[in-house]
């Protein structure tokens, strides 16, 4: 790599290039770049909540921040492998998480040296750290949301999926207080229509009384 340029933030920003769920028809597509926001919005709630609510020592920053981050190698090249391909047989498996790490190392050294050891942590995740746990937890409840939108949209290719991010996420609910916390506080109204998710705000109201005069 050059001394005078680096390729990172270009490589960042093509995760609105990168298209989830290639296989699968789609009501309305989703990009790794929106995937992302999501996740990092969700992951943020999971730490705060595990910090404010349960009193665990966990850095909501640092989770939103894992979020960010966990698709370097998908962003670095590989794109999405879908889940059938991705867990067809262990050796299959063994071989594309090897090849993930290959490209995570290529995009952590896109960057500068002097930055490279801040980003290491951030690309090449610890799956044992708290924070990039929930932040896969995150990213789990992002895909299950994903699965129950398209399905109210009568869309039954994400039947399968949808089985498969139930059963995970029941995994991460028994694991975490956060998780399960969040499922019962904002899941069914992150499913609702927006007329549903504002029912209960002011301006609602407001708005209501400001039409019915204006109808007089």
């Amino acid at each position: 790599m050059s001394k005078n340029h680096s390729a990172f933030i270009g490589l960042m920003q093509r995760a609105r290039n990168v298209k989830r769920w290639p296989l699968m028809a789609q009501f309305q597509e989703e990009m790794l770049s929106t995937h992302i926001y999501e996740a990092a919005v969700v992951a943020h709630m999971l730490g705060s909540i595990a910090k404010d609510v349960f009193n665990e020592n966990v850095m909501p920053d640092r989770v939103a921040t894992m979020a960010i981050f966990h698709e370097g190698s998908e962003i670095a090249g590989m794109s999405d492998i879908p889940s059938p391909v991705k867990y067809h047989d262990p050796d299959t498996t063994t071989a594309i998480k090897k090849l993930e790490r290959r490209f995570e190392a290529m995009l952590l050294q896109t960057l500068p040296e002097p930055l490279q050891a801040r980003y290491q942590p951030l690309i090449e995740q610890d799956k044992e750290d708290i924070h990039v746990a929930l932040a896969k937890a995150a990213d789990v409840l992002c895909a299950y949301l994903k699965c129950d939108y398209e399905l109210s949209k009568s869309n039954s290719e994400f039947a399968n999926a949808m089985h498969e991010m139930e059963v995970q996420l029941k995994t991460y609910r028994e694991r975490f207080q956060c998780v399960n916390y969040f499922c019962q506080m904002f899941l069914e109204d992150a499913k609702g229509t927006l007329d549903e998710q504002t029912r209960d705000l002011d301006w609602v109201e407001r708005a209501n009384t400001l039409n019915i005069m204006d109808e007089r």
